[in-house]
């Protein structure tokens, strides 16, 4: 369990700083069969939009917290910085567990192919009713994405081999969330976070799915020989 936490934390590692280790650009992280081609990730291009934290309920709240300094703009960068890591960790983990399977020697760099992607994307905040009771307002709607993501497959040479867009749209990826916000200001229930997370794990599951067919060990040891 040890050995398979340090190569997950290995893999990830690919996704976010890009390390330089000439040892690992020589040998693959865990091995594997020679005779597929090393594969170098270069670490991932994120550009995430989320909307603004906090509940339609939370105004208040939130230009309090402006006001002594925090600023709304920092409210809303530590939640891109936030969904911005755990997208890059399942990106990390489905490809890891794909690539395992498939056996291929992944290395840090100067590997016989490369892969380099970008994904640029929208987390979008649909409501679909805003319900006044008693004690406290119900909000619900859902987080749906919006984007595109790219991914190459080079040589040595920088030549590219395989190419795609992934038109997120067509994905039709959305979570519900709902928030219930109390009248006499106690502790409410919000899942925003969680339903915003839940679209993004499969999102990386449907992107690493995208790009299967072109990191079949087969296919790299074709793209490799031409």
């Amino acid at each position: 369990m040890r050995t398979q936490g340090l190569r997950r934390l290995a893999l990830a590692s690919l996704f976010t700083i890009g390390l330089s280790t000439p040892a690992a650009a020589q040998n693959g992280f865990w091995g594997g069969d020679t005779t597929t081609p090393s594969l170098a990730i270069a670490p991932t291009d994120i550009r995430i939009d989320v909307p603004m934290p906090g509940s339609s309920g939370d105004l208040q709240l939130m230009l309090a917290q402006a006001g002594k300094g925090g600023g709304l703009a920092e409210l809303k960068q530590q939640a891109v910085r936030k969904y911005t890591q755990h997208l890059h960790s399942e990106l990390a983990r489905e490809l890891y567990e794909y690539l395992e399977d498939e056996e291929v020697p992944l290395v840090v760099e100067e590997g016989v192919l490369s892969l380099q992607n970008s994904l640029n994307l929208r987390v979008i905040k649909h409501l679909s009713a805003m319900t006044p009771k008693k004690d406290y307002d119900l909000e619900k709607g859902n987080m749906a994405l919006s984007g595109e993501f790219r991914y190459t497959l080079k040589n040595r040479n920088g030549t590219a081999l395989r190419e795609q867009r992934i038109d997120i749209d067509e994905l039709d990826i959305s979570s519900k969330y709902m928030v219930r916000t109390y009248h006499d200001g106690r502790a409410g229930e919000d899942s925003t976070e969680e339903a915003i997370k839940d679209a993004l794990s499969e999102l990386a599951e449907e992107l690493v799915e995208s790009m299967e067919d072109n990191l079949e060990a087969d296919e790299l040891r074709d793209m490799a020989a031409l």
